[in-house]
């Protein structure tokens, strides 16, 4: 059986374009999960959002700063937190997400930023656990 050299390279394209589609896939999988799960860390009892516990492992979700202590945080400050687009690598099984993140508390009143922090560089660490990305390791610099 012989197998022509454009049957070959055809079989050979298709199987790169399945495999990219494939790594896609996994990375705005992995970014959509891992987002989530970073702003329900910071917003956690903040308009009605909460944490699945089960997207952070017990060790790092106590990595993460809590942005309770600003001097002139009021009670009822609208807290705001953005994360950037992000970049991914992974292998399927595990991966890292680089993405930066602003935290603002914003004032009832004049709606203008208070406190907070800007552009905040964090490195997060997940793998795939039944079906779930859970996070399993933060690096963020200060």
């Amino acid at each position: 059986m012989n197998i022509s050299v454009k049957s070959w390279k055809t079989r050979l394209i298709a199987a790169l374009i399945l495999v990219l589609a494939m790594y896609i896939g996994f990375y705005v999988w992995i970014l959509q999960s891992v987002k989530q799960s970073v702003t329900s860390i910071y917003m956690e009892g903040e308009n009605g959002i909460t944490l699945d516990k089960s997207s952070v492992s017990d060790t790092v979700r106590g990595k993460f700063l809590k942005f309770v202590d600003f001097p002139s945080q009021k009670p009822d400050d609208r807290i705001q937190v953005q994360l950037s687009t992000g970049h991914v690598f992974h292998t399927f099984t595990k991966g890292t997400v680089w993405v930066q993140y602003t935290y603002e508390g914003v004032g009832q009143d004049d709606h203008a930023a208070m406190y907070g922090a800007s552009r905040i560089p964090i490195k997060i660490k997940t793998k795939l656990d039944h079906g779930t990305w859970v996070i399993v390791d933060k690096e963020e610099q200060p």
